[in-house]
């Protein structure tokens, strides 16, 4: 109970901080609280050393911190990529009849967080909230292929490329391979690498400073592969990531040019 008693301790400071526009001194922050000082001082050091807080000694008085600003610029920048894709996934379904899914990557991982199902939906489907191995999937792939050079080289030195079907990627140098082939290209495929009998086409969605900021993927039985039909989704895919992309406020030719 002392650890949920100290993560309630810490929620409280947070949000107490959160209101004093000016900081708030130690002694005031614990009359408010009720945190006993003894029981204060520990928990303001960790959150300054983790940067949740900062102290301006100047006037005795702490103030939220970067990495609280980070993580709340990263849940807006998220939720404002769902109200913007959502309408053109939409279009997009209506064009093709087809699934459309959008996915962005935490940490090694790639998160759904958003999707539509056609009249067709498929038997094999990644729900909202599901997370996947961004090296087995095209919504991972068209984002790896866009991380700038250091970035790509500490995802590939911090995951295993293990096997999930017969047709995953498991060498490095063949990944990379194909990675820069998506970047020239614009678009990612994937064959059976996650689930046997899927294909996918995804392409990545960039932001206002040309990073990569999701993928938006479209799955496809391995049966149902007409090149026409295949070429026709292709096309409409770029076209509703240009436009989503646009939205966000890219302009092609700022993408991350890294590597």
């Amino acid at each position: 109970m002392a650890v949920v008693k100290s993560a309630d301790r810490v929620i409280l400071i947070l949000e107490t901080v959160s209101v004093r526009d000016n900081g708030i001194s130690h002694g005031e922050l614990s009359r408010v609280s009720g945190i006993p000082k003894g029981s204060l001082s520990p928990l303001l050091s960790n959150l300054v050393d983790r940067d949740y807080l900062v102290f301006d000694a100047s006037n005795k008085r702490y103030l939220l911190g970067p990495k609280l600003m980070a993580l709340s610029s990263r849940y807006l920048s998220t939720y404002h990529l769902v109200r913007i894709a959502r309408p053109i996934m939409h279009e997009l379904v209506g064009e093709i009849n087809e699934d459309v899914e959008l996915a962005v990557m935490k940490n090694t991982e790639i998160l759904f967080l958003y999707g539509v199902d056609s009249s067709r939906p498929l038997r094999h489907v990644i729900a909202v909230g599901d997370r996947a191995a961004a090296y087995a999937i095209a919504a991972g792939k068209a984002i790896l292929a866009y991380l700038p050079e250091k970035e790509l080289s500490g995802y590939l030195s911090s995951v295993t490329l293990t096997p999930i079907t017969r047709n995953t990627i498991t060498d490095p140098e063949v990944l990379r391979r194909q990675l820069h082939d998506i970047r020239s290209d614009g678009v990612a495929h994937g064959y059976g690498e996650y689930y046997e009998d899927i294909n996918a086409i995804a392409a990545p969605i960039f932001n206002l400073y040309g990073d990569v900021a999701g993928s938006l993927v479209v799955p496809l039985l391995s049966t149902r592969l007409d090149p026409e039909e295949y070429r026709f989704i292709e096309t409409r895919l770029r076209s509703a990531v240009a436009r989503i992309s646009r939205h966000l406020g890219f302009e092609p030719g700022t993408e991350e040019n890294g590597r």
